[in-house]
């Protein structure tokens, strides 16, 4: 069976219809083979020990950084590691909330390379699992190791990110289910839940945290955003958006306008 690590050496795969007909894919670099195999050597001479396995450790790092930097930073990550095989389960917010936020983008990508060196250098080398007669390098096969790592690190990244949006979106919930903390007579608490229900039909995990934001602690965008891991704009975007849906439902008579936390409705206001 073909190792499939050898992929990432050798140019763009052809589409599926015309494999047949291409040329076999090369088995990775000869000369970068051969230096990496000497390179194998001389670490086990030294039990992976050394100015070498540092300069290693090193160099890994910064491929690894410059890689999974540039999939996360254009939101392709996810195609790369599904390419090779690795589910990564993820929601288009949360790849697009990396590729837009620098600082979580980069918690997440060190945390995957930092695994991915310490996997490599302690457990993979030693034990040989990287073999250069399989026609991968050592940065390819590292590349793979990488791809898992993020996978991992993009799950717990990404179950915290889920729980804090449910954290914020929670008093938006609760007003849903409940009586608004007892605000107006039960017919306008009614009517105000149907309403928000109404408003917020599909909306997705992260404009129910803006509202539960909103509603609980009246925070400005930028704090929102802050909180969130989102910019302000992007608050600004999902709530427009939201109110344009709002006044389109007005408009058809699907909803009534009704604004605010429901103060008792005034005399002839409907």
């Amino acid at each position: 069976m073909q190792d499939r690590t050898s992929e990432l050496d050798g140019a763009p795969e052809a589409p599926a219809g015309q494999q047949a007909a291409a040329k076999p894919p090369k088995r990775g670099n000869p000369e970068k083979l051969e230096a990496d195999r000497a390179l194998y050597a001389r670490l086990q001479q030294r039990d992976f020990t050394g100015w070498e396995m540092d300069l290693l450790r090193e160099d890994l790092w910064l491929y690894g950084w410059k890689c999974l930097s540039a999939w996360t930073q254009d939101g392709t990550i996810i195609e790369k590691c599904g390419e090779r095989d690795i589910v990564v389960p993820s929601r288009w917010f949360e790849v697009e909330t990396l590729r837009r936020r620098g600082d979580l983008r980069d918690e997440v990508v060190h945390t995957s390379v930092e695994r991915a060196v310490r996997i490599f250098t302690e457990q993979y080398l030693p034990a040989a699992r990287w073999d250069p007669n399989k026609g991968a390098t050592m940065r390819t096969y590292f590349l793979r190791t990488c791809m898992y790592a993020f996978r991992d690190a993009f799950k717990d990244w990404s179950y915290s990110y889920r729980r804090n949006l449910f954290s914020a979106a929670y008093p938006l919930v609760q007003a849903d289910l409940y009586s608004l903390y007892g605000v107006g007579s039960y017919e306008d608490t009614t009517v105000f839940q149907e309403t928000i229900q109404r408003i917020m039909e599909n909306a997705g995990p992260e404009v129910r945290a803006i509202c539960g934001c909103i509603w609980e602690t009246k925070m400005t965008h930028k704090e929102i955003g802050d909180e969130l891991g989102i910019t302000s704009r992007a608050v600004e975007g999902h709530m427009r958006r939201l109110r344009a849906r709002a006044k389109l439902l007005v408009a058809k008579g699907e909803i009534e306008a009704l604004y605010g936390r429901t103060p008792a409705p005034k005399a002839g206001v409907r």
